[in-house]
């Protein structure tokens, strides 16, 4: 079975290090991009990905504004909304239809992997 793929949009190279190499830990294969461009860029060429952690402010514009883009490219792709700012990050996933999970950094192990399974991934 083909491993998913999860790509992680996120300005911070940090955040995108980090969490691409737990998920590599976990078995998935992971890509990641800086901005919202690059993100498009790598949803529009690469193959399909099975997950998208996206960051709530990015340095072109808000991740939020992405998703209905997102989903219509890839209609079973999971989006994931990360942000610092939890209440802020709540109030988003209820106004914005197609996020189907969000999680607050800082993150751990075990709060991943709870998004994974909730998730079915």
């Amino acid at each position: 079975m083909e491993a998913k793929r999860i790509l992680i949009l996120d300005d911070e190279q940090e955040i995108c290090f980090l969490l691409a190499t737990l998920l590599r830990q976990m078995g998935y294969e992971t890509d990641h991009a800086y901005n919202l461009t690059d993100g498009m860029h790598k949803l529009n060429t690469e193959r399909a990905f099975d997950l998208v952690f996206l960051d709530l402010n990015l340095p072109d514009g808000l991740g939020h504004d992405l998703v209905p883009v997102i989903k219509a490219k890839l209609a079973n792709v999971k989006v994931v909304m990360i942000s610092a700012h939890d209440t802020l990050l709540r109030q988003i996933q209820s106004d914005t239809f197609g996020i189907d999970h969000s999680i607050t950094k800082p993150f751990d192990r075990k709060s991943i992997a709870k998004v994974l399974a909730d998730l079915d991934l």
